[in-house]
């Protein structure tokens, strides 16, 4: 009788274990001719998934060659005075919708074609304040918004045309950035996926092709049942890999992710948020074609 040695053994128990617990964006990368053109240097798909749970992705490539202009949320009229609600906190921003952030550029001329969420904020409880501070660090057209938070990485648009992904330094000279918004962590380094916790969550990312080309505007929904159940931060992490990020950050999720489109009349959410709202997020970013 043929008996198979331990080592075989070990051998197939591993070889099994790895395909099991291997999902859809360990094999390859996404072919992004498989996409939708929203204008020149834009492009955006979405997937369905029922593994490693039912999920619903949204997905924009932004090539960094084209003549793209970024907008970042701007300073509250009430900047700096103490949040009525919350009178601890001092005012940052106005909290509003990502697709009223797109309507409003619009109005003011600029050909706003796509649109984000972007940071995290306060004050996050159950009495609801139309304002947000404590958003990392946030500079608009060269302003700053909200001062650098420590370990808190940035999506940096440079007055050159530069974009970068990095941690900025608290006492760092930051004359030279003309937009920048902040997430919680990164997700993605160096084309690895950084560990993260199991909570399941709807998110938003952020990613950079590793010679900083593309950019990569992630949503995935979640806290959804039958619809979308979310992703970890881990997830994040290796489906912005998949996507064609080698950096990437976890953005402002939960119910504030938001995927905005302009749809040749008026701004569209593609993706859906939990309980059927649309929330008033503290920061967006746009994008418009100069």
């Amino acid at each position: 009788m043929f008996r198979m040695s331990k080592n075989f053994l070990s051998a197939a128990v591993i070889f099994f274990a790895l395909i099991l617990h291997a999902q859809w964006w360990d094999d390859g990368s996404f072919n992004w001719h498989n996409s939708t053109a929203l204008v020149p240097g834009i492009r955006y798909a979405h997937l369905k998934k029922d593994q490693p749970r039912i999920m619903e992705i949204w997905i924009m490539q932004l090539d960094l060659k084209m003549d793209f202009r970024f907008h970042v949320s701007k300073k509250a009229a009430e900047y700096g005075e103490k949040i009525p609600t919350h009178p601890h906190l001092n005012i940052h921003t106005k909290r509003q919708r990502t697709m009223d952030f797109m309507s409003a550029l619009r109005s003011e001329g600029f050909n706003v074609v796509a649109a984000v969420n972007a940071a995290p904020w306060s004050p996050w409880d159950k009495v609801y304040s139309p304002y947000a501070t404590n958003l990392g660090l946030l500079i608009s057209d060269g302003e700053i918004v909200s001062p650098v938070r420590k370990n808190r990485p940035s999506f940096i648009v440079y007055k050159d045309g530069r974009c970068e992904l990095r941690c900025v330094g608290e006492n760092e000279d930051l004359s030279n950035i003309e937009q920048a918004v902040s997430g919680f962590g990164f997700a993605l380094i160096a084309n690895e996926v950084q560990p993260s916790g199991n909570s399941l969550a709807p998110r938003t990312g952020f990613g950079l092709s590793a010679d900083k080309r593309y950019l990569y505007l992630l949503a995935v929904d979640g806290r959804q049942p039958f619809f979308s159940m979310g992703c970890t931060v881990k997830e994040v992490g290796a489906m912005l890999k998949f996507f064609g990020a080698a950096d990437g950050v976890n953005m402002d999720g939960g119910g504030s992710s938001s995927f905005v489109i302009w749809n040749g009349t008026e701004p569209q959410m593609l993706n859906h948020q939990p309980n059927g709202g649309i929330r008033a997020v503290g920061a967006s970013l746009a994008i418009s074609i100069r």
